[in-house]
């Protein structure tokens, strides 16, 4: 047997002292497809020179036979392994696509198999016979085209993989900007070519060492010495390019100084914020940068915030330094990192203002303006003043022309307030319709002067369809001793006092604009609502209606649609017949009107007849469907006296009808949409009156 022969004992034992101590070496530091291939190609040497062992020998022709078919599973498969591991190398990744792989193994895997079943078709070769020699012996054959051709093949694949190793050697040596080892990819040069070229002078009969396979020797023993080595240079390799990509690619500015704080480098980020070129500061004191921005020159040592401005605006920086120690712990550098922390600043700030300031008006809010109170009680800032204001008539007209408008009537008011007040006062929001404004060091005369220029202001300021009014409070502490409340209470009483008197004359300011901007909106003209005053009163007057009877129908007559100045200007003005949606718009300014008179206790009480105006005498109209006498007599007289005098006058959608039509109109109407009996006094006892006079 073979341990009887020391020729191939000694191989034999090399192989297997080489081979699993290196298999198991790749596969414990395995980190990639390479590991996997060069197990491959560790388990198909070792398959190699075994089978060739064997086949010396053992003395049965047959096994003899069979050992050297099972040499040809590494003979014919070890070129396509060398040839993946070194495009592997080259990272020539994209021949690992399935499609490619089966293409490179199909003919080495057909040629296995047909070797091994040789006997049945004689295809690789034919005329096999042992042939022995004094130490060894082999078995001779006669090989067929297909054996040429695989062989071809593996030699061919073979030198494939040593020219692209050399292409990218080549590559390496022209591109300048690749950071590497150069001279790694020339250890596969050998690795692949020197078992090739020991196999070549076989095939012309040259074998010195016929009784040592040494192509499955070498790559078996090589095999691991390649990958361990290739596979750590790799990773001293791509450090470097790995810092450089990451120095310069980082969105944060990054700075590396010496021990010394010189600059050694800035990625382009820090180039970027500093707007300089690295031959401006290189080599020269960090504190050079904080000198350009007027910064402390420990603002980088003490991680401070950094605020730098350029042309593209002001931006924040945060700056965080961290030392570079070798081993041994010896300091060797800094490196910087800049990070751009501008957006969260606005994010800050913006938090800030709103914590502190009406977002509406921008004045300070409530909740600054305790604080501010509570800091301004000290005895430098005495006397101190306080100001309370309430804006008069901000829910008629939310109610009457919507919250925007009343928005804009509170904007108006904060900035009268701030052109009137000096810049250390405190101005601020109180609540929904109040404004406060703390005056340090104000006595109560002066306070009351500039009271007064906001109350002229606000005169300048009201339009027609804007009264401005605002009814304040004012109240003086001369003394830190005493409590900040009742500062409070006695500027809020003298407010409510104000705006007890002042609520009347207000409020009629604003039921007149009220009217203007009715009148502006050419929803009633004057003359309509004239005539329809006229007629009314005179009606009132024949059913003989009590004076408060008569005093609502008076201003019932003005205002009954004054819901409408809420009502779009497309829907209002539209020439043509309202759809459905439009006509629903329409439909709601009766409670529009309801709700803007019901918030004005000077006209509450025609409240309930504006929100009934367009009920029906048979209950079919709106908003409730109320019927006959359930509806106010002073609404059932205002729809008929409307309904008259919209029919003789022109209208935007249509023109104007005859006396006789419109009392022909009403006649037909009575009982259903009028009240009959007041049609008829209407009708008989005023319209026949008034034609016949």
């Amino acid at each position: 047997m073979f341990w009887q022969n020391t020729n191939f004992l000694i191989p034999f034992l090399s192989i297997i002292f080489i081979s699993i101590p290196g298999t198991f070496y790749i596969w414990t530091h395995r980190k990639g497809l390479q590991d996997i291939i060069g197990i491959g190609i560790m388990i198909l040497s070792t398959i190699w020179l075994t089978a060739y062992i064997f086949q010396q020998c053992i003395t049965i022709s047959y096994l003899k036979v069979l050992f050297d078919k099972i040499q040809y599973t590494g003979i014919l498969l070890l070129p396509v392994g060398l040839f993946l591991l070194a495009a592997r190398y080259v990272n020539y990744n994209k021949i690992f696509k399935i499609k490619y792989i089966l293409l490179i193994c199909t003919l080495p895997v057909v040629t296995v198999f047909l070797t091994l079943t040789n006997e049945i078709h004689n295809l690789i070769w034919t005329d096999a016979r042992v042939v022995l020699f004094d130490s060894f012996n082999m078995v001779v054959k006669k090989y067929n085209t297909m054996y040429f051709v695989s062989t071809f093949y593996s030699f061919a694949l073979t030198l494939a993989g040593i020219i692209i190793i050399i292409i990218d050697i080549i590559k390496s040596y022209r591109n300048s900007d690749v950071q590497k080892n150069k001279w790694k990819n020339l250890l596969l040069v050998p690795y692949l070519s020197i078992p090739w070229l020991i196999t070549l002078p076989k095939y012309q009969g040259f074998n010195p060492f016929p009784f040592i396979m040494e192509t499955p020797v070498i790559i078996a023993a090589c095999t691991p010495i390649i990958i361990g080595f290739l596979n750590k240079t790799k990773i001293r390799e791509i450090m470097p390019v790995t810092f450089e990509t990451i120095f310069e690619k980082m969105d944060d500015g990054v700075i590396l100084v010496d021990k010394k704080d010189n600059i050694l480098k800035l990625n382009q980020a820090s180039r970027r914020i500093f707007n300089i070129r690295p031959n401006e500061v290189v080599g020269k004191p960090i504190i050079n940068l904080l000198t350009r921005l007027n910064e402390s020159p420990d603002a980088f040592l003490e991680n401070e915030d950094l605020k730098i401005k350029n042309k593209g605006g002001q931006y924040f920086y945060n700056a965080r330094q961290t030392e570079i120690k070798n081993d041994r712990g010896k300091l060797l550098g800094k490196v910087i990192v800049l990070r751009d922390i501008t957006e969260i600043r606005k994010a800050e700030e913006e938090i800030k203002h709103l914590s502190f300031y009406d977002k509406l008006t921008g004045v300070y809010n409530r909740a600054f303006f305790d604080i501010e109170l509570n800091r301004l009680n000290a005895s430098r800032q005495m006397p101190l003043s306080l100001v309370i204001g309430d804006a008069n008539g901000l829910k008629i007209i939310n109610d009457a022309f919507g919250h925007a408008y009343g928005d804009k009537l509170l904007i108006k008011i904060a900035d009268i307030l701030k052109s009137c007040f000096r810049k250390e006062d405190i101005i601020a929001r109180w609540g929904g319709d109040e404004f406060s404004v703390l005056l340090p060091n104000t006595s109560y005369s002066t306070t009351m002067q500039i009271v007064n220029r906001v109350t002229k202001k606000c005169k300048e300021c009201s339009t027609d369809t804007m009264v401005i009014s605002i009814s304040i409070g004012v109240a003086t502490k001369e003394k830190v001793r005493g409590d900040t409340e009742k500062l409070l209470k006695e500027a809020e009483d003298r407010m409510y006092r104000h705006k007890l008197v002042e609520s009347r004359s207000a409020h009629n300011s604003i039921i007149a604009s009220l009217g203007k901007a009715l009148e502006k909106k050419n929803c009633e003209t004057k003359e309509h609502i004239e005539r329809i005053r006229k007629y009314s009163l005179l009606l009132g007057h024949i059913l003989n209606l009590s004076d408060a009877e008569l005093d609502e129908l008076d201003l019932l007559s003005k205002l009954h649609d004054i819901g409408k100045i809420s009502i779009p200007d497309n829907i209002i003005f539209k020439n043509n017949k309202l759809n459905k949606a439009e006509w629903e718009i329409m439909s709601k300014h009766s409670e529009i009107g309801y709700r803007i008179t019901l918030s004005t206790p000077e006209l509450a009480h025609i409240a309930k007849s504006i929100l009934h105006h367009h009920e029906r005498w048979d209950g079919k109209g709106y908003p409730y469907g109320l019927s006959e006498f359930e509806i106010p007599v002073t609404s059932r007289i205002v729809s008929i006296v409307d309904a008259y005098d919209a029919m003789v006058n022109d209208k935007p959608y249509r023109k104007a009808v005859s006396r006789e039509v419109a009392i022909e109109e009403l006649s037909r109407c009575k009982g259903t949409q009028f009240d009959p009996h007041l049609v008829d006094v209407f009708l008989n006892q005023l319209l026949t009156k008034e034609y016949e006079g």
